[in-house]
């Protein structure tokens, strides 16, 4: 079944109107930020390769108002039905709830820049699901970090919210990612895609609004835990390569200097993905441009296939997934989106057969797994830097 997609406006009155019921009708601020799907482009950006996401119409919105609980984060999310409060006088220890580590992170790397959080009381709504490859947590970080320039009346850049939100996953969160969500979720255009080159975070909109195609995301019910060791093994597997190969990080590597590897089996398959995925991801942005729906598709699909026998970060659910929604009429492509480990399925599918495709791989992975998944239509968005709610 295709899950209704709340708008921004609604997910944007549900947080202050909780928060208006907790604070009452005191003065308040609102950010919010969008999720991502990855076209293209797995595992490549903490090699300083090249990916290829898209901001998407599901967001994470903020509400604040001044605290009554001096010195301190309260912090309430209607999606999880749980409440969390944070010191701000201990914002160097991680918070023992894994969620409020993202919020934290952000809040402590704003204060070491000079912007220190005053009590607040806030409130999440969000329709990004957690655990499924769609960012949430970047979303967060995002929608925490333009809240928190509201209620100090001071902005950093993009580039310098990008850096801090990077730096709050990696140093509180403990996930050692890249810097593509963050980059996504804060400077796409609507009706675009972001081809960004992750060495230096150089970007350029590719147009994606097609009548023809749409973007069909199916969660798997596996939900990722990149925090707990294999996402930092593919990227301790990856230093290792660059260390063999005597090179800075992996997009430097051509396919000629695979050989060099040929004994380290685990790193020659890792670093084949890396290479290979490089090259799919320049190609898609071309398909992309050119319409060539069809292109597009076979490179989705071969992506997926590297990620499952070389990087091997698939698993039995997401590999169904793929499986069953090749096998529909009217899809050109389909591959896991995020680090993988579980979370979601993308597929590209014919506009006519959306419904049609989305009810048929429900079907059959309903019978395989014993529950229908969650499917989601996506289209792309504008990210946090162009969403303004007003104060």
């Amino acid at each position: 079944m295709i899950e209704p997609n709340p708008s921004l406006a609604s997910l944007s009155g549900a947080a202050t109107a909780a928060l208006s019921e907790r604070a009452g009708r005191v003065e308040h601020w609102q950010a919010a930020a969008p999720g991502r799907v990855n076209l293209i482009g797995e595992h490549t950006d903490y090699n300083d390769g090249w990916v290829l996401p898209m901001a998407i119409d599901r967001y994470t919105a903020v509400a604040a108002a001044p605290g009554r609980d001096p010195g301190s984060i309260t912090v309430r999310s209607l999606a999880l039905e749980e409440e969390e409060s944070l010191s701000l006088n201990a914002l160097d220890t991680p918070h023992p709830v894994l969620w409020m580590r993202y919020v934290q992170g952000v809040i402590h790397q704003y204060a070491e820049r000079g912007l220190r959080c005053p009590a607040l009381d806030v409130v999440i709504a969000s329709s990004v699901p957690p655990g499924g490859g769609l960012s949430s947590s970047a979303a967060l970080e995002l929608a925490v970090a333009h809240l928190l320039e509201q209620v100090m009346g001071r902005q950093l850049s993009s580039v310098e919210r990008i850096q801090a939100s990077v730096k709050a996953e990696r140093e509180m969160a403990g996930v050692p990612c890249g810097v593509m969500d963050q980059t996504v979720v804060e400077r796409a255009r609507r009706g675009h895609a972001l081809l960004v080159d992750c060495k230096d975070q150089a970007a350029r909109s590719i147009p994606f609004s097609p009548e023809a195609v749409s973007l069909l995301v199916i969660h798997s019910g596996v939900s990722h835990a990149l925090a707990e060791g294999a996402y930092a093994q593919r990227r301790s597997d990856c230093e290792c390569a660059c260390e063999l190969l005597e090179v800075n990080a992996l997009r430097d590597v051509n396919a000629d200097a695979l050989d060099r590897l040929g004994e380290h089996s685990v790193l020659y398959r890792r670093v084949r993905h890396v290479v290979t995925e490089n090259a799919r991801v320049t190609q898609a942005a071309t398909a992309m441009e050119a319409a060539d729906w069809e292109h597009l598709g076979a490179l989705m699909t071969e992506s997926h296939r590297s990620l499952r026998d070389d990087y091997e970060v698939s698993c039995p659910e997401l590999d169904a997934l793929v499986d069953f929604a090749l096998a529909e009429r009217g899809v050109y492509g389909a591959r896991l989106t995020g680090g993988g480990f579980g979370g979601c399925v993308i597929a590209l599918v014919d506009e006519a057969s959306f419904e049609a495709v989305a009810d048929g791989i429900s079907h059959h992975y309903a019978e395989y797994i014993g529950f229908s998944p969650v499917c989601y239509r996506v289209a792309a968005e504008a990210g946090a830097s162009d969403i303004e709610l007003g104060r």
